[in-house]
């Protein structure tokens, strides 16, 4: 399935924006862009020294402190992104990311994570 920009659309589910929203615990800590019960899509700062991969990641939303920790995942695109920032020497990344096996109660926490802090994106 393609996207009206050419652009190949790889996605079986439909994302949903959420505000405020991060991940942590990962080596590339950043903003969620947008998520489902497949992945999700992260903006980060390219530190150039971020540590050793991370095999898990954990989502925290900072108004209400909702934690979801230690999701499995595998990093699917990892590119450069534009930015409105001041200082054009920092490199803005946007990762996709794909949900390894979730636990059952994984699989709940991320649903009830959507229902309640996310607006469709589309």
């Amino acid at each position: 399935m393609s996207s009206s920009a050419g652009v190949f659309e790889r996605r079986k589910q439909k994302r949903f924006s959420v505000a405020q929203s991060y991940t942590i615990n990962s080596a590339k800590p950043g903003m969620i862009v947008d998520v489902n019960m497949e992945g999700l899509a992260v903006r980060y700062i390219d530190r150039k020294s971020f540590p050793k991969e991370s095999y898990t990641l954990d989502i925290s939303q900072d108004d209400t402190g909702f934690s979801l920790k230690d999701l499995p995942y595998e990093i699917v695109t990892d590119d450069v992104t534009t930015h409105q920032l001041s200082d054009r020497t920092l490199v803005i990344k946007r990762m996709g990311v794909k949900f390894n096996e979730l636990s059952e109660q994984q699989k709940g926490r991320l649903e009830s994570f959507i229902r309640n802090y996310s607006r469709d994106s589309s």
